[in-house]
């Protein structure tokens, strides 16, 4: 059954993924490619260093909090090269990589709001649920105060979810990952919303 329930989670998040890269494909008019998201559960705790440890080389990222049936954050990640090569990709301009302008910042904050949302709506659609997004955020550089506080929501809780996924566009050599955290409580609720929507359309 355990197998069971990541398979089916994993499906569904995949559709949630693909959305979101078709989001983007739309914007960037070519192709996005996806690779299969990996689900990690570990402790609450471990969570700081596995995050700070993939996300290493990296320096601008893009954050969504949503609540209501499940609640949880979205994470866009990217290099200030590929974040720049993304808004020029979209706004047909040519940035120098040294600037991140308070316009494209602002932008960004548009680009990951399209692609976070829709990831997660679709998600939420596989259950018949309906989620609330708050206002994404952007911050260039990361520093260890974003680490110290990534996971304030998840730091009374034993166990949580980390889904990491890459989305790349190949003929632009642009690169990012998107992650989406979830406590294990939220995580279960998933599963029962996912079983309970495939019983109900089996009978």
């Amino acid at each position: 059954m355990y197998d069971d329930n990541l398979d089916i989670v994993r499906e569904v998040i995949n559709i949630g993924i693909g959305e979101a890269a078709d989001a983007l494909s739309r914007l960037v008019n070519t192709r996005v490619i996806i690779k299969t998201p990996d689900i990690c559960i570990m402790n609450a705790a471990d969570v700081h260093d596995y995050i700070r440890k993939e996300m290493t080389s990296l320096s601008v990222y893009i954050s969504q909090n949503f609540k209501e049936m499940i609640k949880g954050k979205t994470i866009l990640f990217y290099t200030k090269e590929c974040a720049v090569s993304l808004l020029n990709a979209i706004c047909g301009q040519t940035m120098k990589t040294s600037s991140l302008t308070e316009s494209g910042i602002a932008t960004l904050n548009e680009i990951g709001n399209n692609i976070m949302v829709t990831c997660m709506s679709e998600i939420s659609n596989q259950i018949d649920a309906r989620i609330w997004f708050d206002l994404p955020e952007v911050t260039v550089e990361i520093s260890e105060n974003y680490f110290q506080n990534l996971l304030n929501d998840l730091k009374e809780l034993d166990k949580a979810i980390v889904i990491k996924s890459e989305m790349r566009i190949k003929e632009k050599d642009i690169q990012g990952y998107l992650f989406i955290l979830l406590s294990f409580e939220d995580f279960n609720l998933l599963i029962q919303g996912l079983w309970k929507k495939i019983n109900t359309a089996s009978s």
